[in-house]
C-alpha cells in the first residue's frame, strides 16, 4: 500500500494537493495521511510546550484542527468512496517541518504532497516557503508541489530537467518508475545547452536512465539558448503542453540552487503544473 503524507491549513491551496493526489494514485491501494500542525508559541522548550498546553488558545486551535480534519475525513468518505483508499488524520502541536519530518520516517512514507503558497502580493510563485523549507531539509520521500487551481489532467507527457552529471539508481528512482507504470506517460528529458554539449559522462548516465524505461517512453531534446534554465523549463512545459514536471534535487542541482536565491528570483520559476521534485 502507498503511502502519501499531505500537509494542510485547510486552505484551498491544501485541498487543491489533496484531490490531486488521490486522482494520482486512484487505481492503486493507498493510504493518506492527512496532518494538520498547530503552534502557539515558536519556543520549543519543554517548560514552555507544558505551559502551552494549559493555556485557551492551545485547547482552541486543538479543537479547531481535530475538528477541520474530521469534516475533511467525513467529506472524503462520503463523496470520494474509494474502496482502494484510506484516510488517516493527524492533529499535531509543533512546527510543520519537525512533524513531517519524524510522520515521514516512522510511517515510512513514499510522497509528500503540498499545495503552493505564494507569498502575499506576489501573483506568481515558484513554491511557498513550508514547500521550501520541506526540499532543503526533508530527503527521505519525494515531494511534489501543486499548482493553486490546477485541475487534474491525467499525465501523459512530463519533463525531466537535470543536467546528467551523476548516476541514478533505481531506488533514487523509483517514485518516478512506479507513476510511469502507473499512468504510462512519455517522459521528455531536455537538456539546456548553454554552448557545450553532453559529454562522456553525461551521455551514459542518460543512457543508464533510459535503461528503467521502455524503449518507446524516453526521449531527449536538447535546447540551446541564453535563457536561464528555469524559463527554458517553463517556456517548453507551455509549449509542449506537459502534465508535470520532475526536478532532482541533490548537491549543486538546478533545485538546491533556485530554492537558496533570494525569492524574487524564485519568482520566475513559477510551474503551472504539478513540480515533483525527487532527492537523490
Amino acid at each position: 500500500m502507498k503511502k502519501v503524507l499531505i500537509p494542510t491549513d485547510f486552505s484551498d491551496n491544501a485541498w487543491d494537493a489533496l484531490q490531486y493526489a488521490i486522482r494520482l494514485y486512484d487505481d492503486i491501494p493507498t493510504c493518506f495521511y492527512i496532518l494538520n500542525t498547530y503552534q502557539v508559541s515558536t519556543s520549543r522548550t519543554a517548560n514552555n510546550m507544558h505551559k502551552e498546553r494549559d493555556t485557551h488558545m492551545y485547547r482552541l486551535l486543538k479543537e479547531v484542527s481535530e475538528k477541520e480534519l474530521k469534516k475533511i475525513k467525513t467529506y472524503l468518505n462520503d463523496n470520494l468512496l474509494n474502496d482502494k483508499h484510506e484516510y488517516r488524520m493527524i492533529s499535531k502541536t509543533g512546527s510543520l517541518l519537525d512533524i513531517t519530518k519524524k510522520i515521514v520516517s516512522s510511517k515510512n512514507i513514499d510522497i509528500m504532497v503540498m499545495g503552493t503558497s505564494g507569498a502575499t502580493g506576489a501573483k506568481e510563485i515558484f513554491m511557498g516557503s513550508n514547500t521550501v523549507r520541506a526540499i532543503k531539509n526533508i530527503d527521505l520521500c519525494p515531494i511534489m508541489s501543486v499548482p493553486h487551481k490546477y485541475e487534474y489532467e491525467e499525465p501523459e507527457n512530463i519533463v525531466f530537467a537535470t543536467d546528467f552529471k551523476r548516476h541514478f539508481n533505481a531506488i533514487e528512482l523509483k517514485c518516478l518508475i512506479e507513476l510511469q507504470l502507473l499512468h504510462n506517460f512519455k517522459i521528455k528529458i531536455i537538456y539546456v545547452n548553454k554552448g557545450q554539449g553532453l559529454n562522456s559522462v553525461q551521455q551514459q548516465n542518460i543512457a543508464v536512465f533510459k535503461e528503467y524505461f521502455d524503449d518507446e517512453v524516453v526521449s531527449l531534446e536538447e535546447i540551446i539558448t541564453d535563457n536561464s534554465i528555469a524559463d527554458t523549463i517553463n517556456d517548453f512545459t507551455k509549449k509542449q503542453k506537459m502534465n508535470m514536471v520532475c526536478l532532482l534535487n541533490y548537491e549543486h542541482s538546478f533545485i538546491e540552487l533556485i530554492t537558496h536565491e533570494p525569492i524574487v528570483k524564485k519568482i520566475s520559476f513559477h510551474s503551472a503544473v504539478p513540480l515533483l521534485i525527487i532527492p537523490v
